[in-house]
């Protein structure tokens, strides 16, 4: 094998964190939908199809398993979102944040909790891919491509939001929505549409990922995911169709596969200090990103030049 275990699951965090950043970019950088919660919409997905894959007796066997489990795990996802944006529709940005991620930490708490069906503190195995080769590099690779075709779907659905009245919409809500309003805009309906289709896709990817690791362990919840979603989002650029997947690479990216993968650290690094050392250099590249790049390291959105290819000026 051309990559090994730990690569291919390295890259495939990275690309996960991509799809997620993008469809932050969507919530945050365009409609400004402040969601700190992140982690609970991909928990549900991915805890929803481990109980349905593992806990349910189906009559049939992957993939149509796999389908079935990760489709109703989407649904549950958007229904959170759905309901989640419902109760914070109307609160300001403070409000959205600390809604979105009490959110969060109530998924947690129910993971933990509810032993029964999620295996609590001590988690929930049984879980497997879709298909066998008979060499596990080989299945992960293959998992890592199946996750990259739909990251890629993602980032051409966001491409395509840029460049359709859809889009200037969300953009003018996210500008301002009182002025959306008074011109007759449908803002509330638009935003919890957003919402909840971009929920359902963070549950899709939690779901992914739930097959990738196949172990469901609830310090997976941490805000750590949210935050790393976050910080690649803002250091690439949120209002850049492009800024979560350069973000995205200049931080996860290089830490958890350059860093860890090819710079010798001493073995007693890897427990405590590692993850310690990438919260500290997260924190302070977004500190610096901020202070010096506040749009980002791809800056403003290029509206003029779009309207120009629209319009053909």
């Amino acid at each position: 094998m051309v990559l090994d275990t730990f690569l291919i699951s390295g890259l495939f965090h990275v690309v996960m964190l991509i799809g997620l950043a993008l469809l932050l970019h969507l919530q945050l950088g365009l409609s400004r939908i402040a969601n700190f919660g992140v982690v609970g919409f991909w928990g549900v997905g991915l805890y929803a199809f481990g109980v349905l894959y593992v806990r349910v007796d189906w009559p049939f066997g992957d993939p149509i398993q796999f389908v079935v489990c990760a489709a109703l795990a989407t649904v549950a996802a958007g229904l959170c979102g759905l309901l989640v944006g419902w109760l914070i529709a109307d609160l300001d940005v403070d409000g959205v944040m600390v809604g979105t991620l009490g959110f969060a930490t109530a998924v947690a708490l129910l993971a933990t909790t509810e032993q029964d069906l999620t295996g609590g503190a001590l988690g929930m195995g049984g879980l497997r891919f879709p298909y066998d080769t008979g060499d596990v590099a080989v299945n992960e690779l293959i998992w890592l491509l199946v996750l990259v075709a739909l990251v890629a779907g993602i980032l051409a659905y966001v491409w395509l939001v840029h460049r359709n009245p859809y889009g200037r919409l969300l953009i003018a809500i996210g500008s301002n929505e009182p002025l959306a309003k008074s011109l007759g805009k449908p803002a509330t309906r638009t935003k919890l549409g957003l919402f909840t289709v971009t929920s359902a896709l963070m549950g899709l990817l939690g779901a992914m990922y739930g097959v990738m690791v196949r172990f469901l362990e609830v310090s997976s919840l941490g805000i750590e995911l949210t935050l790393a979603a976050v910080v690649g989002l803002v250091v690439g650029g949120s209002v850049r169709v492009l800024g979560a997947v350069v973000g995205v690479l200049l931080t996860v990216g290089v830490f958890d596969i350059v860093i860890q993968s090819y710079i010798p650290l001493p073995a007693d690094w890897y427990t405590q200090t590692i993850p310690l050392l990438r919260e500290v250099m997260f924190g302070l590249a977004l500190i610096l990103v901020l202070v010096f790049r506040p749009l980002g390291l791809l800056g403003h959105m290029r509206r003029d030049r779009l309207m120009k290819r629209i319009h053909g000026a």
